[in-house]
Formats: structure tokens, C-alpha cells, sequence
């Protein structure tokens, strides 16, 4: 029980230290007038060996500006508020977890199967629509395929 407690407490303090740090990093990457940062303020300052570093520091890979800055914009709002800024940095911090590739592989499979559904949906209903304006106009539909 103790030992646990004692783990807890440590996870807790690190978590608070990497807050503070990001906190440091995001007042690092604005511009000082505003409460988010816009995507050309971070591209800007995204390329000082400083900022760089910092993300480095806190197992943060942003070799890809433009993809990482869009992971952060939950919202899409195209700007990133700090809340965002550190919610994403904490989800994305060090290397992907299993459940992590599990969950993408599930929604991936999820969507796939539901989009190929939607597809058919879609077929049906326009043959149909095809064939009441074949009826009201009298002129024959043309022969589309287009499951191919």
C-alpha cells in the first residue's frame, strides 16, 4: 500500500513538472499578445534550436510542424489555446502504446466496413432517383455502373 502511495505521488509530481514545462514552452511559441498560438507563430519559432530542444526534452518528435500543430488544433480552430496545447502534448508525448494502434486499427476497420455501407446506400438511392426521373420524363436512364 505504502510503496504504491509512494509511486502515485511520484507519477503525480513528474506530471505536474512536464505541465509546468509545457506551460514554459507554449509562453516560448506565442507571440505574446494573444492566448493561442496561430500556426505561422509556431512554424516561425517551431525552427530555434531552443524550442526545438525543449521539445526534445519532453519526448516530443515535431520533425513535421504542419501535422503536429494540426494534432494539437482539436477544435479546428487554427489556432492552438493552451489547454489544447497541453492536453496535446501530454497525449503525445513518447512512442505510440499498443492500445494506441489497437484503437486506430479498430477505427480503421470501423470506418472502412460503415463507409463501404454508405456506399451501397447511396447506389440504391440514386438508381432510384434515376428511375423516377426516367418516369417522369420518359427518356430511359443511362446503363452507370458505378460500383466499378
Amino acid at each position: 500500500q505504502n510503496d504504491h502511495t509512494t509511486v502515485v505521488h511520484s507519477i503525480l509530481k513528474n506530471k505536474e513538472t512536464h505541465v509546468n514545462k509545457l506551460r514554459k514552452l507554449f509562453s516560448n511559441l506565442g507571440d505574446g499578445t494573444s492566448e493561442a498560438i496561430t500556426f505561422a507563430t509556431f512554424e516561425e519559432k517551431i525552427s530555434s534550436p531552443e524550442v526545438q530542444a525543449y521539445f526534445e526534452v519532453l519526448g516530443l518528435d515535431v520533425d513535421d510542424a504542419w501535422s503536429f500543430f494540426k494534432l494539437l488544433d482539436l477544435d479546428d480552430g487554427g489556432d492552438v489555446e493552451i489547454e489544447e496545447f497541453l492536453m496535446g502534448c501530454l497525449r503525445l508525448r513518447g512512442t505510440a502504446r499498443a492500445i494506441d494502434v489497437g484503437k486506430i486499427i479498430h477505427d480503421q476497420t470501423w470506418l472502412i466496413k460503415n463507409q463501404g455501407k454508405f456506399q451501397t446506400w447511396v447506389e440504391v438511392e440514386l438508381r432510384q432517383i434515376q428511375d423516377q426521373i426516367s418516369i417522369v420524363t420518359g427518356i430511359a436512364p443511362p446503363n452507370l455502373n458505378l460500383s466499378e
